[in-house]
């Protein structure tokens, strides 16, 4: 049986299909296809297939227009779709959207619209197919394609974003080194003063690029979303323009969350930063918090996420908003839409990577002149307690004299560069190229060694096992962690273990010489 009536085709105008509504319920009543006949965009006849399809009586939608049935994101693209090629309506046209009929579910259908008279009044056909399986699949493929692309660019962000913080770790800790020793109001002081500033930034971009690669929560601790939300309102309205308004409204039964305040701090500003640029110099930054309890039934529409309770924020603007085309490429790094200089394009994929790593989903909903609404979703903490201590309760004797340190790193400039930032503050050093290596001068100066540095990823013997040998060998050293950046979790689990403390790399003198102070119990 044919599933659709057409005209005939010729190369000039087409007919309008003529029928008398007697005729046509007569014609359409048994096919599989669900038909709809529109007269000045109101529906004027179903058929029994249409009803079969959405589960509905052909009273629930007589009279009714057929754009209202269209959700709002679709309906705009439907009508200006429909508007513009109606007026030269002189073949078939076809379009995909979503249709929801009233009482009944929304269904992704295919629709071919065709001239037609019904009742010697000017009408349209609309024969429908179901597409709706078809799109979920779809839609389920490009979701895993998606994730299998970031996952990939994951992966090289990680990696260059560690070789690189090697690179300016070297870099920083020689210009701190030059800095302590050249007087005030130097020249080349000055000069040192702008390479540290250099990488400063250059760290602050490596960063950007770790937490889009999901790589490392090095201070875990439970918080609530309000608290940060509140720091970060609080730095907004100093540096925001003033036509623009800031409303917050925070629930009071705010659940806590398990992560990184930092990493979140820093993911929470950029993407108000992005809706402050989105506005220009006026709008409303409205930002709301509240508790989102995901249930079994609803979990495909986050296949990310688990089964539980999720501390909900949604930081929406009125700004200028975005088409499909950008969404589907916002989460991607380096991509912007603001002019060259102003944006590095790492913001959103940031954003993305650090809230992924915390276990949570990001979800960008906008429509171009009508604004953007981000909403970052959370697990809850099952337990509450107060910040993960990163050193291990033990301390060591506060009275050292030029103590020894044992530094062990793969990478030579780096050894080179934190044996000069130690020896500037007084320590003598002792060099290892790998875990292997580290291990042996272990064993050969333990009674000497106050305290170990020691890099996370390395040839021949990771971090993590000459770590677990070391405290084997002597559960009392402190070791001090450093990396490029950590793998998910890293920090904390190898904290549990016994190590004392970590740094990010590149750190300079005084950040250096803080954290072993700390380990070491020294006065600063």
């Amino acid at each position: 049986m044919t599933h659709c009536v057409e005209p005939p085709r010729d190369s000039g105008l087409i007919e309008a299909l003529k029928l008398e509504s007697a005729v046509g319920r007569s014609l359409f009543e048994h096919v599989r296809t669900p038909v709809v006949v529109l007269q000045l965009g109101l529906i004027e006849y179903v058929n029994p297939a249409f009803c079969e399809l959405f589960k509905i009586g052909e009273t629930n939608v007589i009279a009714l227009k057929f754009e209202d049935m269209i959700n709002s994101r679709s309906k705009n693209v439907f009508v200006n779709w429909l508007l513009k090629e109606s007026l030269d309506f002189n073949k078939p046209l076809y379009l995909d959207f979503p249709l929801e009929p009233p009482s009944s579910e929304i269904r992704w259908i295919n629709a071919k619209f065709v001239r037609a008279v019904w009742d010697n009044v000017p009408s349209v056909l609309c024969f429908l197919v179901d597409v709706e399986e078809r799109k979920r699949s779809k839609e389920v493929e490009e979701q895993l394609r998606q994730a299998q692309k970031m996952e990939a660019v994951g992966r090289l962000a990680g990696g260059v974003a560690h070789d690189m913080n090697n690179v300016l770790g070297a870099i920083m800790g020689f210009a701190s080194v030059m800095h302590a020793e050249m007087p005030d109001g130097s020249q080349n002081r000055s000069d040192v003063d702008h390479i540290l500033s250099a990488c400063q930034k250059g760290r602050n971009l490596m960063l950007n690029l770790l937490g889009f690669a999901r790589k490392g929560k090095y201070r875990l601790e439970y918080f609530t979303l309000n608290a940060k939300v509140l720091e970060v309102v609080d730095l907004l309205k100093h540096t925001i323009p003033k036509k623009i308004r800031i409303e917050t409204n925070l629930s009071p039964n705010a659940i806590e969350v398990h992560g990184d305040p930092t990493q979140i701090h820093h993911a929470l500003m950029n993407i108000c930063i992005n809706a402050v640029d989105a506005m220009g110099n006026s709008g409303k930054l409205a930002v709301t918090s509240d508790t989102f309890n995901l249930t079994g039934d609803m979990q495909s529409m986050y296949p990310d996420l688990k089964i539980g309770t999720y501390a909900r924020l949604q930081v929406k603007d009125t700004g200028s908003g975005m088409d499909s085309s950008v969404i589907d490429m916002a989460f991607e790094p380096f991509f912007t839409t603001k002019p060259m200089g102003h944006g590095s394009g790492l913001g959103l994929p940031m954003v993305y990577g650090t809230v992924k790593n915390h276990g949570g989903a990001v979800i960008l909903e906008s429509t171009p002149n009508e604004g953007t609404i981000v909403t970052v979703l959370l697990p809850g903490s099952k337990t509450t307690s107060g910040p993960l201590n990163l050193l291990s309760e033990r301390r060591t004797p506060s009275e050292l004299n030029r103590a020894t340190i044992l530094l062990v790193d793969d990478e030579e400039m780096i050894r080179d560069a934190g044996k000069r930032l130690l020896e500037k503050l007084g320590y003598r050093v002792i060099l290892a190229e790998d875990g292997r290596d580290g291990l042996r001068r272990f064993v050969e100066n333990k009674e000497n060694i106050a305290a170990v540095m020691l890099d996370l990823v390395m040839p021949v013997m990771d971090g993590e096992e000459t770590l677990v040998k070391m405290k084997k060998i002597d559960s009392d050293i402190p070791i001090l962690l450093a990396s490029g950046y950590s793998k998910e979790e890293k920090a904390e689990e190898l904290i549990t273990l016994g190590a004392d403390g970590f740094m990010q790399k590149p750190f300079d003198l005084q950040s250096l010489k803080n954290r072993l102070n700390e380990i070491l119990q020294l006065d600063k």
